[in-house]
């Protein structure tokens, strides 16, 4: 379900609904409209609400919608609620600048997602998942302010957020990357240290890998390698947290990666090997229907390479 709001100043070129820049568009928000879109969210198959405009973080808007937002959240703490500004997470929303700042912390309080930023026509890309233009950010708003850093959000399946790594995922990513089982038939369990610079270096740094975080409780349960190799061909391999094995949650992540891989990265390619002893990631391969084009030796362990390309995914 979703609120279009009036009321925008950032007038993007461009803008798909610019008849909500006018602060008189459309219909009076009244309790009466309030009450009919929380009574409306009920139906089970209704999974989120979604606030868009116009601008919802407009000054004038804000009065309105801080309490409205609380009222939907506390009738339904396990929907989503997803909001769409041309603001700028950071330098207005949270420096206090726009507008009041106990409405606009009032209403960030109650978001799961924030998508920000301008739409620059310039930058437009219709492949982009939920923004119109590369500029465009997608937030996860309570690990943002819980961990006092930006947290962008990649994709997202029914269990999972996959986003970005952070440097407050040291010690989710130790738990696995550190645990000699989960290492077992890929390279010896990481220590501390060597965690700390994998994060800072090629998780961060180079952008060569995706979290997993449950969407329930936060937690970091896996590791998504998505290492590009030119000519749209990219590597990937996974590795996930022992107590979450079995439970599909490795299949519904990768595939995401796939999919915002082939539509946003410009990816042709996959490829991925395994241990020829690890047979559930060897199932799991198979699964995600990577087929199998050679084999390879490394340290006298015998690799199976899979390859999966865009037609077949």
């Amino acid at each position: 379900m979703s609120l279009y709001v009036s009321g925008c100043r950032n007038h993007c070129k461009g803008c798909f609904n610019p008849e909500t820049w006018d602060f008189n568009y459309g219909d009076p928000f009244t309790e009466e409209v309030e009450n009919s879109i929380i009574d409306g969210m009920k139906p089970d198959y209704i999974k989120g609400f979604t606030l868009v405009g116009g601008d919802p973080f407009e000054p004038e808007n804000q009065k309105a919608l801080a309490p409205f937002l609380e009222k939907l959240r506390a009738a339904y703490p396990a929907k989503s609620i997803w909001c769409f500004t041309g603001y700028d997470f950071e330098k207005d929303l949270l420096t206090g600048k726009l507008g009041d700042a106990d409405l606009v912390t009032r209403m960030l309080s109650c978001l799961d997602v924030l998508v920000d930023g301008r739409f620059v026509e310039e930058l437009k890309n219709p492949g982009l998942w939920f923004r119109g233009s590369s500029n465009q950010r997608v937030i996860l708003v309570q690990q943002s302010l819980a961990r006092d850093e930006v947290v962008r959000l990649v994709a997202i399946t029914d269990r999972l957020y996959v986003r970005k790594f952070n440097e407050c995922d040291e010690e989710g990513l130790y738990e696995i990357l550190g645990d000699g089982q989960t290492m077992k038939f890929i390279e010896p369990p990481f220590t501390r240290d060597g965690t700390r610079e994998f994060l800072r270096d090629i998780c961060i740094g180079k952008g060569y890998a995706l979290a997993a975080e449950l969407k329930d409780t936060g937690k970091l349960i896996g590791y998504i390698l998505i290492k590009p190799c030119g000519d749209g061909l990219y590597e990937t391999g996974w590795i996930f947290h022992k107590d979450y094995r079995g439970r599909g949650y490795a299949y519904e992540a990768v595939n995401a990666v796939f999919d915002y891989a082939f539509a946003e990265l410009g990816a042709s390619e996959f490829t991925a090997s395994a241990d020829e002893r690890n047979q559930p990631s060897l199932n799991l391969i198979e699964k995600l229907g990577m087929k199998y084009v050679r084999s390879e030796k490394e340290d006298g362990n015998l690799l199976l390479v899979y390859m999966k390309n865009k037609g077949n995914k």
